[in-house]
């Protein structure tokens, strides 16, 4: 009986389809193989062998271009959704769903009870049910610079998938949205592409330099809130179900409580 060959990768698309393309490559045989994350806290398994791969955009890129041709972009679409989520597990949860999918073509994505399949579907659906709220709590502020500011603190790694809709909506204001927690921009320049920055690439400080009309503004609408507000009718628990605690970091108009 062969050991248990486990590959890590860092939990990044590119790495998660890196140990990927080296597990295929070593055809060493599914059955023996497992990916985790090295951000999973596990502990190590006795005679089990462990192999760090490291993210490489070419390999990344032939494993994408075998999902697509192979399977169906509509696949990739879930499969990128599913690498972006911070679940544990998910690196081998693709690589199961793969395996099905290389085999089975285009006809995976309609196996939704098959226990290669579930999984993936339910990591895509908790990655757009976080996409559909931030598409509505994202709120804008004006810098003194006049850039259009939101500062936001998704679970998942959802900010490339946000970043179109605003895009599209907003192609002529210059506006950012910055990911605290992961430290990344999504910048976009009037009439422009918008592009995926490094936050260290950022002067902090202006992220706090807000216009005298944003002031003026903000103060105007917590005013406004709290006047049209029912006392006799304020329910916070269904406040709470509507617009959960993690979303009102950024937002002037709700109460934050911090963790």
């Amino acid at each position: 009986m062969k050991p248990k060959r486990i590959y890590r990768c860092d939990g990044s698309v590119d790495g998660i389809f890196t140990a990927i393309y080296d597990a295929y490559e070593s055809r060493y045989g599914h059955a023996d193989i497992v990916i985790t994350e090295t951000d999973e806290n596990t502990n190590l398994e006795l005679f089990a062998e462990y192999i760090d791969t490291f993210a490489d955009e070419e390999k990344s890129e032939k494993v994408a271009a075998s999902i697509k041709t192979k399977i169906s972009l509509d696949a990739y679409e879930v499969v990128i959704k599913s690498a972006l989520s911070t679940k544990k597990g998910r690196a081998d949860a693709i690589y199961r769903f793969l395996q099905l999918g290389f085999a089975t073509g285009r006809s995976v994505l309609n196996q939704l009870s098959h226990p290669y399949v579930l999984p993936v579907f339910e990591l895509e659906r908790g990655v757009n049910n976080e996409i559909s709220h931030y598409l509505q709590f994202v709120r804008f502020s004006e810098l003194k610079n006049t850039i259009l500011l939101s500062r936001v603190r998704p679970e998942n790694n959802i900010i490339t998938l946000i970043a179109p809709h605003f895009e599209d909506r907003l192609t002529e204001e210059n506006w950012m949205i910055y990911d605290e927690g992961r430290n990344l921009a999504a910048i976009h320049k009037s009439r422009y592409p918008w592009v995926l920055v490094d936050g260290k690439e950022l002067n902090r400080s202006s992220l706090e330099q807000f216009s005298d009309l944003e002031l003026d503004m903000q103060i105007f609408w917590q005013t406004f809130v709290d006047t049209i507000a029912i006392k006799e009718r304020i329910s916070e628990k269904l406040q709470k179900q509507m617009l959960p605690n993690r979303y009102r970091e950024f937002m002037r108009e709700m109460p934050y409580k911090v963790k």
